[in-house]
């Protein structure tokens, strides 16, 4: 039986599946519709499930002082968030679990663009010296020059990758170290020890 052959999704039409799926159009249908396998749409489906913020399902219920209330409130309006966002933040910065913030997010989904595209023609490439290989043709020069210009790029852009993780890991590391001197500096003035 012969392997049948898919083609690759546009980003136009990955928008358009994207919007079928939230529509609840069976996969089958949408596999057949886009000329892709039902693998293809999974995986899409679970790629972009996995960007979604987290279900936001549990209740957390504190008491704080009317002077706790006020700073958590001034902070908001610097943050220009609203009171739940923040102390939402505050608490997941506190316990090491906040998300990305959004200026990385985007330098993040840039970055990611850029490799994609830059492995996309790597691929093309080889696949073009492969091919010449088999016909027993030589490869060119110039294409082993845009190869390595290409993998050059990637390694450029692993830096910048690793240096946006870090600085972004850095400054993670930062706020959850004030914020954890001050819930310390806080808890010893509510409870001096005696002397």
């Amino acid at each position: 039986m012969p392997k049948r052959k898919f083609s690759r999704l546009s980003n136009d039409q990955k928008q358009a599946l994207r919007g079928e799926l939230d529509a609840k159009v069976p996969v089958t249908a949408l596999a057949k519709k886009y000329g892709v396998s039902r693998r293809t749409i999974y995986n899409l489906k679970n790629r972009w499930e996995e960007r979604l913020p987290q279900s936001r399902s549990k209740v957390l219920t504190v008491r704080v002082s009317g002077e706790d209330m006020e700073r958590l409130d001034a902070l908001a309006q610097e943050l220009d968030l609203s009171r739940a966002d923040t102390a939402r933040r505050v608490l997941l910065y506190a316990a090491g679990v906040y998300h990305i913030e959004p200026p990385e997010a985007g330098e993040i989904a840039a970055l990611t663009k850029e490799v994609s595209a830059i492995g996309q023609n790597v691929n093309q490439a080889v696949r073009a010296m492969n091919t010449a290989v088999l016909r027993g043709q030589k490869i060119s020069r110039l294409h082993l020059d845009q190869l390595a210009q290409q993998l050059h790029e990637i390694a450029r852009h692993n830096d910048q990758a690793r240096s946006l993780m870090l600085r972004r890991a850095q400054r993670q590391r930062a706020h959850v170290d004030q914020i954890m001197e001050a819930m310390k500096a806080n808890g010893q003035a509510e409870h001096p020890s005696k002397g």
